[in-house]
């Protein structure tokens, strides 16, 4: 892989990223304050480790 085509795919990780993010500042802004219920921890945990997941991508995308 090309540094190119690194770039490319490191920037569609970002993307996913942020895109992670903006369902998590939902979930939490859902609850205007309010602990959060099941469902919405479980939806958290679940972006969280995917967020974690495009990390450890982007981290090994870099290293290669």
């Amino acid at each position: 892989m090309n540094n190119e085509q690194k770039g490319q795919l490191y920037h569609s990780l970002l993307l996913q990223h942020d895109r992670l993010d903006g369902q998590i500042a939902d979930i939490k802004s859902e609850s205007a304050g309010m602990e959060l219920n099941e469902t919405q921890k479980s939806k958290l945990d679940l972006l969280e480790q995917q967020k974690s997941e495009l990390v450890r991508k982007a981290i090994s995308l870099m290293n290669s």
